[in-house]
């Protein structure tokens, strides 16, 4: 396999995360432009689930696993939605030039307490031998002891950047990267790096969803890191950055460094 990238494109990238179920449809189109010019890459592609599942998700708890059947209800329905997402995402690459397939993480993926326990990823391989882009997403997965949960995109594109050994992996948001606080100045500003311990005080500039937001993101990014993976937060919405950062280009971002 050639150097393997993953591509993780937030949920606020690709749907407007106040207005449910809203697909920003340009905004894909264009990332598939892009990456119709990084197709000879090894590329994994993760997204959010944006108003698509985060509203659901949390009106009906799935993250607590089954306790009642409001839950079991609102695990079915996350699943039925993250499944309509992940279908008009690839459809729209598709349309774009760009050859791809959607592998909803339900159907690889099991958790033991939130945590990834079997990870089965021969369609991975299949398809990228294929020259085809799996496209997989955040997900209500079935779970050993809650009977299901809610896995994170984030997680899961740390959790394939290490254990595929992917070269670098990509956030990619409708902001600049990660921006903090100034402790001195107050200014408020993008940090081009950051490395784990920071004293920092985080901005936030986008509202949190029950997967973590930002926090989830650097977290998981730390841990791909940790493990020999570069990482890298841009700004998806800015045209061209995304097959930079693919290609290794320098691109404006904040970087999670040791």
């Amino acid at each position: 396999m050639k150097e393997l990238v993953i591509l993780k494109l937030g949920g606020s990238l690709i749907t407007e995360k106040d207005k449910p179920f809203s697909l920003r449809r340009e905004v894909i189109e264009g990332i598939g432009r892009e990456l119709k010019e990084v197709s000879s890459s090894s590329l994994i592609i993760v997204h959010g689930g944006g108003s698509y599942a985060h509203p659901v998700a949390k009106r009906y708890k799935v993250f607590e696993g089954h306790r009642s059947l409001e839950h079991l209800k609102g695990f079915i329905e996350t699943a039925k939605v993250v499944r309509q997402l992940n279908n008009e995402v690839v459809e729209i690459l598709v349309s774009s030039g760009f050859p791809c397939i959607g592998i909803p993480a339900s159907t690889f993926i099991i958790t033991k307490g939130g945590r990834i326990v079997t990870c089965n990823l021969d369609p991975f391989f299949s398809a990228l031998e294929l020259g085809v882009t799996p496209v997989t997403c955040g997900d209500a997965v079935f779970d050993r002891e809650m009977k299901f949960t809610i896995l994170s995109g984030d997680t899961i594109a740390s959790y394939l950047s290490i254990r595929l050994k992917a070269r670098r992996l990509i956030y990619a948001l409708d902001v600049d990267g990660v921006y903090i606080r100034d402790r001195v100045s107050g200014e408020i500003k993008l940090a081009e790096r950051l490395t784990p311990g920071m004293p920092i005080e985080l901005f936030k500039t986008f509202e949190e969803d029950v997967t973590g937001g930002i926090i989830r993101k650097i977290e998981e990014g730390f841990t791909a890191v940790e493990n020999g993976v570069e990482v890298i937060l841009i700004n998806g919405l800015d045209r061209g950055k995304i097959r930079s950062a693919i290609l290794g280009e320098e691109v404006i971002g904040t970087r999670l460094v040791f």
